[in-house]
């Protein structure tokens, strides 16, 4: 038996006394066992890291917290009566697991990010109406040139059928704001001034406005920090 394996629950509860963690503890004895293994016969290694990297973040840790709690395994077996090459070759894998966690994290997080790009894509933008003549559209998400062309269609259609004189859009949602999104909000002012209705952005923090400066972008739009501002400015005629 490999000497990993056979000290294997020794080793294991060394390996829990030098981390911090509110894992169960069936669970981290599991995950810790999963490893062990992977680094005694090199075995299943890639399923292994990713139900590890996989299952850990589920309890919304970090890469670099994860990594911390492997490496740890280093100063267990420093401490174990094996030979300078036996634990140079157990340190060899231990750092090469690491990295390769890294890259199964990275992917998931590509991954799980670009699912979530093509759920909001997918949505269908709200229109709402505030009162007989101010409908608000709420944005959440990215805004790419497919949806804000759809965005600016359904607004002028829904001026034209509903008679509406005043659109407030806002952008609270919309977790980046750069040259292209500004470009899309320029295109939709000009069309609801051609047909003669009002436009306002709300939603405009501290971090957007920073943005926008910071790319020199001028935005000939009225805008308002919040939508209840927007609001009380159409219905005061500020604009």
């Amino acid at each position: 038996m490999n000497k990993l394996l056979k000290n294997k629950e020794i080793i294991i509860s060394k390996w829990i006394s030098k981390i911090e963690t509110d894992i169960d503890e069936i669970e981290i004895k599991t995950f810790f066992s999963q490893i062990l293994n992977s680094i005694e016969d090199d075995t299943n290694t890639d399923k292994i890291i990713h139900e590890t990297v996989t299952n850990l973040s589920k309890y919304e840790l970090s890469i670099n917290e994860i990594a911390n709690m492997v490496l740890k395994l280093i100063d267990v077996l420093e401490e174990e009566k094996l030979s300078c090459e036996e634990k140079n070759i157990y340190i060899k894998k231990i750092y090469s697991l690491t990295f390769d966690m890294f890259k199964e994290f990275d992917g998931t997080q590509k991954d799980t990010l670009k699912k979530q790009i093509d759920i909001i894509k997918s949505m269908d933008i709200p229109i709402l109406r505030l009162d007989d003549d101010t409908i608000l559209i709420p944005l959440i998400g990215f805004l790419d040139s497919q949806k804000a062309f759809e965005l600016i269609r359904k607004i002028l259609t829904t001026i034209k059928e509903k008679n509406t004189l005043k659109v407030i859009v806002d952008i609270e949602g919309i977790p980046i704001i750069d040259t292209e999104v500004a470009n899309q909000f320029l295109r939709l002012h000009r069309a609801i001034k051609i047909i003669g209705a009002k436009f306002m952005l709300s939603g405009i923090t501290p971090a957007v406005a920073e943005t926008l400066v910071h790319l020199e972008i001028d935005l000939p739009i009225k805008t308002k920090a919040n939508l209840q501002l927007a609001i009380e400015a159409f219905r005061s005629n500020e604009i």
